[in-house]
């Protein structure tokens, strides 16, 4: 409508339908989203941008269908119903825009034709010449489709067709990469799939192609004549994984065929076996599981050779045996406290692993843990082994921790402030052939910080812990200052320590630098340390994680005793795309009694 001497809108005609338009937007999109995997031939730009609402209202519900033309009409005779005009259609979630859409009530067939683009929930659009489908909500054609995906992949065919199901592509082309450049001129991608045919099965869940080439930078590199894998949305399928050919001057030329099985959703299993131009084949295996509440996996490898060096290939014996190594672990979480992990890793011999390039441990560590984490507390029950792959390394010598427990917990002191950290510990090691070591502590430490009114950051600390340890078979370990005395031995310790920090922070260029400078001071009585076996603290470095750290051993069997004072500066700077920090500090003595620090520390 029109009024003389003002101007209106154009006429719209909009309105509710239930059926058939539902089907034209809830079809169509489905029937080509879900080959996601497969490619383009065509025109891989979008002739437009994704269509708006427009004029047409907003559906009350799912089932609803809205729509808004410049024109509807209804041909009485042919019983066909037309949208012309700038057609906008609504579902929810999805979208529609079309020059015109037509619907034969008599062949149920509705056809949308010129500039149609739908878009679906997961914001995918799809943009073709002409869509026809039919109101079985399962066949349709579209001329000329291009699907943009919402994360950036693109795929266009001249023709496709739905039958029963099953999605035929025709000249189809797929590519994840942008195909226009920064001024929003076309450009080739970087890389492409291209198949005279693509077929998707959702029935099988899988997709085909013929005549398939991958293209790099506009050139051919790869021209498979058939090609089949998963479409995803049964979690994968069974097949055969993409070759590995290696060559190394041990075992020469190396061939491997991966085979993928999907025994279920959530299992799976890969099995690959090698072939060697200098050594007898292998075979290896991995197996993955999910469970509600973890998850696990196991690898190995089995062959039948001669034992030869890792790196010359010269046979030690001429012998043949069955060779091999598992690595399996795991993780499994029990409510919302507790955890239980492990792992296995274990070999036949010291050089199979180096030998088949698997990996270049010197050491395999086995073990199972429970944790509980909480708040204010932390449990810890630990079991481990080693065996060892270093030459003229005695197994014998190697610790079982059976069990290494400890347990933390935090607290506010009631009485001057501050937190109070206790800790239970206690360690068993055994060895086949070699020193036993058993060790039990009880410790607390309190530290009160607080701020002064120029900025520093003070700290005060109190140390207080019980030892005592029992060892026998000192005589195997050959470093004596690892031994301690046969028998038990009882230990105390106590320290004190005041730490002061200064942090500075300006303008620094575009961001900003902190200067921090630090001041440490730590008392601690004479302890006995060379009287106690050492286990866990046997490699010391003065770095910047340890250099302001109460004791600055590895771990508990020393502790650095004596007084010392402790100074340094730390510099941060944070600059827009970068950022660094140092930290510059030096430990000085404050006591001439010996030092347990190695020289030059």
């Amino acid at each position: 409508m029109q009024t003389a001497g003002k101007s209106c809108r154009r006429p719209v005609m909009w309105g509710f339908v239930k059926k058939p338009y539902l089907f034209l937007l809830a079809t169509t999109l489905p029937m080509f989203a879900s080959g996601g995997a497969i490619a383009a031939q065509p025109n891989l730009v979008e002739p437009a941008p994704a269509p708006l609402q427009g004029d047409a209202p907003t559906p009350a519900n799912e089932e609803e269908v809205t729509f808004a033309a410049d024109t509807l009409s209804y041909d009485s005779n042919g019983e066909i119903v037309t949208a012309a005009g700038n057609v906008r259609m609504m579902r929810q979630g999805a979208r529609l825009r079309a020059d015109t859409v037509q619907w034969n009530q008599k062949t149920g067939v509705v056809r949308a034709e010129g500039n149609v683009a739908i878009v679906n929930a997961s914001n995918d659009t799809v943009y073709g010449d002409s869509v026809e489908l039919t109101d079985t909500l399962k066949d349709g054609v579209v001329e000329n489709l291009l699907l943009v995906l919402n994360d950036g992949g693109r795929l266009a065919a001249v023709h496709g067709v739905r039958r029963n199901e099953v999605s035929t592509l025709d000249k189809a082309v797929y590519t994840p990469c942008a195909v226009v450049d920064s001024k929003g001129c076309p450009k080739e991608p970087i890389w492409k799939i291209s198949a005279v045919r693509v077929i998707h099965d959702p029935n099988k869940h899988r997709i085909t192609y013929d005549g398939a080439r991958i293209s790099f930078l506009g050139a051919p590199i790869l021209w498979l004549p058939g090609l089949s894998h998963p479409d995803g949305s049964g979690g994968g399928g069974s097949g055969l994984l993409l070759p590995d050919i290696q060559y190394g001057r041990v075992n020469g030329f190396e061939l491997a065929l991966p085979y993928y099985f999907q025994l279920a959703p959530n299992r799976d299993l890969t099995v690959t076996p090698r072939v060697y131009s200098k050594v007898l084949p292998a075979i290896e295996a991995q197996y993955r599981t999910l469970t509600s509440n973890g998850a696990w996996q196991a690898a190995g490898m089995l062959t039948y050779s001669s034992r030869s060096s890792a790196t010359t290939g010269v046979p030690l014996n001429s012998n043949r045996d069955i060779r091999g190594y598992i690595d399996a672990n795991g993780r499994f979480q029990f409510g919302d406290y507790w955890t239980v992990s492990g792992s296995i890793r274990g070999t036949t011999d010291r050089t199979f692993m180096r030998r088949y390039d698997i990996s270049r441990d010197d050491r395999l560590r086995n073990q199972i843990q429970a944790e509980r984490i909480d708040t204010n507390s932390y449990l810890s029950i630990k079991g481990w082994a080693v065996q060892t792959l270093r030459i003229n390394d005695p197994q014998g010598q190697q610790p079982i921790a059976l069990p290494a427990i400890d347990y933390r917990l935090r607290m506010t002191d009631p009485l001057v402030g501050g937190v109070l950290q206790l800790q239970l510990n206690s360690l068993a090691l055994i060895r086949t052939s070699g020193q036993d070591t058993q060790r039990a502590f009880a410790a607390a430490e309190w530290n009160l910080r607080r701020y002064t009114p120029l900025g520093q950051e003070i700290t005060l600390t109190g140390y207080l812990r019980g030892d005592v340890y029992h060892t026998d078979q000192v005589g195997q370990t050959a470093t004596i200052s690892y031994r301690g005395d046969p028998g038990w031995t009882p230990r105390g310790i106590g320290a004190l320590a005041i730490d002061v920090k200064w942090p500075l922070i300006g303008d620094f260029f575009a961001g900003t630098q902190r200067i921090t400078p630090r001041v440490q001071i730590v008392g601690s009585p004479k302890t006995k340390n060379m009287s106690i076996p050492n286990e866990d603290a046997r490699a010391i470095d003065l770095e910047d994680s340890n250099l302001f750290a109460l004791n600055r051993f590895s771990g508990y069997d020393r502790w650095e005793d004596g007084s010392r004072v402790t100074y340094g500066a730390e510099w941060s700077v944070d600059l827009p795309g970068i950022s660094f920090n140092t930290v510059v500090g030096q430990s000085y003595r404050l006591t001439n009694k010996p030092s347990l620090l190695p020289v030059g520390t």
